[in-house]
């Protein structure tokens, strides 16, 4: 396919117009900011009036409701909206004051967007008030770089390291809360839901995912089948769990058919992590934390399902990378290191992108890692049919050239958040790969049996 020299070339005056919208946008995003967190720092000085309107009273409780719906009520008519709603508003406004004073401040600089706050509320819920500055101070540094989608993933992992009960601890007590639940949802429909461990749900999900995409797949013209993705899933996943394995398989004579699908599901190990010296939360590439002992139980197991990936603990790049289902080392590594696509902002996961060259094959582009990336299809076909330019520099770092001529650097996962250890590491703390049954060791010294078990 052929692209458009309109579109990969742009004019002078395409560049220029294009600037003019860019440079609006940004005011306009800029003043927005700005607007917010002045309305934010507004309703949170209602919430310390009210608050003072209570000061010395016997009842300081229902005294300081009262005088929090008075004064929202008083909002709420000026604005039009309710006051039970301007209420809400106010108690979140006073916490995000208090507690996230940096995150405010570079709101209200137009340096971070409204959508950046609500992912470092979110994330900041679940630790104590005392650590709550320190968290700001961490979140605020991030989402200077990041787009919230990106932030979330870093900051849940800070959030997770700073909580003084480790999740291992956490997971253990939530777990024994696994359960299904159904609803009636109306029109004879029912909802089920399964509340259960995270890599358990995201592999299931991934399952279902890939079986049904084959079935569209493999759908015969004027089949009359017009089911769309989430009809299938929904379709395979009833199957599944009322016969044990799918009933119709229509992909036919295909070697395995649907059974033979599974789920492809990525984690991140930290080195200390895998070799039980230590708790911190390990990362389920494009979904979120994970406990330590489920992933060392998944870095053990020796299904292809799982992919491991281990990192250094203090920088978080990736030193080693394994699977079980044999697959190209090149592209085993560029999964490792990008973990997800690598435009600036994308959260898709690696196993999903695909690889591409970064100065293209057809014009001399070699096949080498220096020269290759995981971009998703979405951004992968920009990059080939816009005017959007990319170079790689060295460690993997991405710049991309937008069509005004501006710079945005992508780093590769990891460079972004870092952590000292307890103890002193081994300087000369290294992984190796060893071919037999692709068996993983990690130790300080080389092994002289090659065919020594690994320490988990």
């Amino acid at each position: 396919m052929r692209s458009n020299p309109r579109l990969t070339l742009l004019s002078d005056e395409d560049r220029s117009e294009l600037t003019g919208v860019l440079t609006r946008v940004e005011a306009a995003q800029e003043a927005l900011a700005a607007a917010e967190a002045e309305q934010t720092r507004a309703l949170a000085e209602a919430g310390a009036f009210a608050a003072r309107l209570a000061e010395g009273s016997s009842v300081v409780v229902r005294d300081r409701d009262m005088a929090l719906r008075g004064v929202a009520a008083e909002i709420a008519a000026a604005v039009r909206l309710s006051d039970r709603s301007v209420q809400r508003q106010i108690d979140s406004a006073f916490a995000l004051v208090n507690d996230y004073p940096a995150t405010v401040h570079c709101l209200e600089k137009g340096l971070i967007t409204r959508a950046h706050v609500a992912v470092v509320e979110d994330v900041g819920r679940r630790l104590p008030i005392e650590l709550k500055g320190e968290f700001d101070q961490l979140a605020a540094e991030i989402c200077l770089d990041e787009t919230p989608g990106r932030a979330r993933a870093d900051l849940e992992i800070i959030a997770e390291r700073m909580h003084p009960r480790s999740l291992t601890e956490r997971h253990g007590e939530a777990f024994r809360q696994r359960k299904i639940v159904r609803y009636s949802i109306g029109e004879g429909m029912s909802e089920l839901r399964s509340v259960h461990s995270t890599v358990l749900i995201e592999g299931i999900f991934q399952r279902v995912t890939d079986q049904a995409n084959e079935v569209i797949a493999a759908r015969e013209p004027g089949s009359g089948d017009t089911r769309s993705l989430d009809e299938v899933r929904a379709d395979l996943f009833t199957d599944m769990l009322l016969t044990s394995t799918p009933a119709i398989d229509p992909t036919g004579d295909q070697p395995g058919g649907l059974g033979a699908i599974t789920a492809k599901v990525q984690v991140v190990i930290p080195v200390m992590a895998l070799m039980g010296q230590s708790d911190v939360p390990c990362d389920l590439a494009g979904v979120g934390p994970i406990d330590a002992k489920t992933a060392r139980l998944l870095a053990g197991n020796s299904h292809g399902t799982w992919e491991r990936l281990l990192t250094h603990p203090i920088t978080g790049l990736t030193m080693a990378v394994d699977t079980y289902q044999r697959t190209k080392p090149m592209d085993r590594f560029l999964k490792g290191r990008d973990k997800h696509c690598r435009w600036p902002g994308c959260r898709m996961p690696a196993r999903k992108c695909e690889v591409d060259h970064n100065h293209d094959a057809a014009l001399g582009g070699k096949t080498e890692i220096c020269n290759l990336c995981c971009l998703c299809q979405r951004h992968h076909s920009m990059k080939q049919f816009t005017a959007w330019k990319v170079r790689q520099l060295p460690g993997g770092v991405m710049e991309w050239t937008s069509p005004t001529g501006r710079i945005h650097i992508d780093n590769p996962p990891g460079h972004g958040v870092h952590f000292t250890p307890e103890e002193d590491l081994p300087d000369d703390l290294w992984a190796k790969w060893t071919n037999p049954g692709l068996e993983f060791r990690i130790t300080d010294e080389p092994a002289d049996n090659p065919h020594e078990p690994a320490p988990f």
